[in-house]
């Protein structure tokens, strides 16, 4: 456990401090502007990936048969089917696309990126199967070699090009590494020829997450996708700098998160006033957390930005400040979906995502009514705020959760929300 736990670790790591790297370099070297186009084209990158996957990755995993020859070849199927239908919808949509976020000069490699999505279909996942053994060796691996060379690619473009282009060059580096090393690791033959009685099976699994993908990428993505509409290219680029040390942070302890704690509190032998005790001490820990977390980077941050990203990056304290507070509920939601999950209550996560990414359509109104480009954290905020409502009503009848904990929770929240909404009206 400690050992999959570390090897799990040391991905994440790797995979969220590549893409920092990234936005460092591209930052540094494009200036804001063409930092900002490039930023569109990582958010759609990254968004097909979302749509093109559909879960089937997880469903080898965790289905009773899911390592049978049959059933691997109906799960390529899918994916192969998926990722293709993803790439002709993304050409097709790509000067519609380029028009919506008022750079029409981007249109085609919007459009080059459906090769992308339709390259990664055809990835041979039978490497995963490693997992259903909790161990993820050969998935750390892949992840290492195909960041490592996405990086390096992509910074030796922008050296030569000084242009956005370098991104979609890094992309492609990406899945051409991941698809030939899925294939020459693979321990069986690759197929993607599905077995008829089986479609029905993966079907029911996959389609419902192509759903939550776009929620997902609504509660994830969206924040940026408002911006680029909505402001300029060098606010959009000014509003990733802000966020990202933040996002960085919170998408590590996440991971871990989830990984650690997952164990700890499943429902065990223990009594339930021992499992609420644990729980009271992982909860105010986070919940602590989560407030030094608020006020280091809030100190910290305006004078971090401009020293990692450049002198351009100046000025951000506000925005810095904003956006951590989305955050800061991040880092105590990844808590409760663990206890959650830990407990068998998933039925509520769709909602948790649907007020999550509600959020996205929130941030418009804000932005029509005319409030500074601080409107969209404070959006996604409330939008972090009513998913972390739902998650303590979800895990109510555990009977696990503190009363105490709840009314800090609350307090902090509201407290940090008012403060950003008083910043975005000035």
């Amino acid at each position: 456990m400690i050992r999959s736990v570390f090897v799990v670790g040391f991905s994440s790591a790797f995979a969220v401090g590549s893409s920092f790297a990234r936005g460092v370099i591209l930052a540094r070297i494009l200036g804001p502007h063409q930092y900002g186009l490039a930023l569109i084209l990582i958010s759609i990158t990254g968004a097909l990936d979302l749509f093109a996957d559909a879960g089937i990755d997880r469903f080898i995993v965790q289905a009773r048969f899911g390592y049978r020859g049959d059933m691997m070849g109906t799960s390529h199927a899918f994916r192969v089917a998926g990722s293709t239908f993803i790439g002709v919808a993304i050409v097709a949509l790509s000067y519609p696309l380029s028009l919506a976020f008022h750079a029409p000069e981007i249109w085609l490699p919007i459009a080059l990126t459906g090769g992308i999505v339709t390259l990664r279909g055809f990835v041979n996942l039978s490497y995963k199967l490693q997992q259903r053994d909790h161990r993820f060796e050969t998935e750390t691996i892949i992840a290492t070699a195909i960041y490592s060379t996405e990086l390096a690619v992509m910074t030796l473009a922008t050296l030569l090009t000084h242009s956005y282009w370098a991104v979609l060059v890094g992309a492609y580096a990406n899945t051409l590494v991941h698809l030939v090393m899925s294939h020459a690791l693979a321990k069986r033959p690759y197929s993607f020829i599905p077995r008829r009685r089986l479609l029905g099976l993966v079907g029911r699994f996959s389609l419902p997450i192509y759903l939550n993908a776009a929620l997902l990428f609504a509660a994830s993505q969206g924040d940026r996708m408002v911006v680029a509409t909505s402001f300029s290219k060098r606010d959009l680029a000014f509003y990733a700098a802000a966020c990202a040390i933040g996002q960085g942070v919170v998408n590590l302890v996440g991971r871990v998160t989830v990984n650690t704690l997952l164990p700890i509190l499943a429902a065990r032998a223990a009594s339930l006033e021992e499992r609420r005790r644990r729980n009271t001490q992982i909860g105010a820990t986070i919940i602590g957390g989560s407030v030094i977390f608020l006020a280091g980077l809030t100190t910290a941050g305006p004078i971090l930005v401009p020293l990692i990203y450049g002198p351009a990056f100046s000025g951000l304290g506000a925005l810095i400040f904003a956006s951590t507070v989305v955050q800061m509920i991040q880092l105590e939601q990844y808590w409760l979906t663990t206890l959650l999950m830990a407990n068998g209550l998933t039925a509520s996560f769709p909602k948790i995502t649907i007020l999550r990414a509600a959020a996205f359509p929130a941030a418009f109104v804000f932005v029509a009514l005319h409030l500074s480009i601080l409107a969209i954290p404070l959006a996604f905020a409330v939008g972090a705020a009513a998913s972390l409502t739902m998650s303590y009503y979800a895990a109510r009848s555990l009977k696990l959760i503190d009363s105490r904990l709840i009314a800090a929770s609350f307090i902090r929240t509201a407290t940090a929300i008012l403060a950003v909404l008083v910043l975005a009206r000035g």
